[in-house]
């Protein structure tokens, strides 16, 4: 079995944060998390496109761009190629969350990161592929997300309670 072979953003991202220089560069696993939940939201694209009349519309598409080929035979292309995008969006997809949980300093910030950008991603194929409307509930419910999302990613001790010394030799 080959050996697995290190890559350099260990050498240049030591702690897992930017040099002072590149402050304005995403940190690797802010970047990792955020191209995982564009292929999440892609593959759940492909698969749509893959059973959709969508795919038909560019199949006919096809046909008259390559006129000497069956329509049927541009059909089955066309879902054997979204077919093949679902299985390459799933491998980047988990490509790119390890390497985000490798660089990242905790899992909750890579899951959010990922997470927002799959709702963003699904939001704007849906509205612009698939021409679905957002409806009040889809923003409440991608909001509630967020929200928890974002007290996972708090720091602990900002809910801790602090006891004194006395409390808690009274306790032992």
């Amino acid at each position: 079995m080959p050996e697995i072979q290190p890559d350099h953003f260990g050498k240049q991202y030591p702690n897992g944060d930017n040099p002072a220089e590149f402050s304005y560069v995403l940190a690797p696993s802010s970047f990792f998390a955020l191209s995982a939940g564009v292929f999440a939201a892609l593959s759940s694209v492909s698969a749509k496109l893959a059973v959709d009349q969508h795919t038909e519309s560019v199949a006919q598409a096809l046909g008259l761009i390559f006129p000497d080929f069956d329509g049927r035979l541009l059909g089955l292309v066309t879902r054997a190629s979204m077919v093949a995008a679902i299985g390459a969006s799933n491998f980047f997809m988990w490509l790119f969350f390890t390497k985000a949980l490798r660089y990242g300093q905790s899992t909750a910030r890579v899951m959010m990161l990922q997470t927002v950008a799959n709702f963003a991603t699904t939001a704007a194929c849906g509205v612009y592929i698939f021409g679905d409307a957002l409806a009040i509930r889809w923003w409440m419910g991608a909001s509630l997300i967020a929200v928890g999302l974002a007290l996972l990613n708090t720091e602990k001790s900002e809910f801790v309670c602090e006891t004194t010394d006395t409390n808690v030799k009274k306790n032992l």
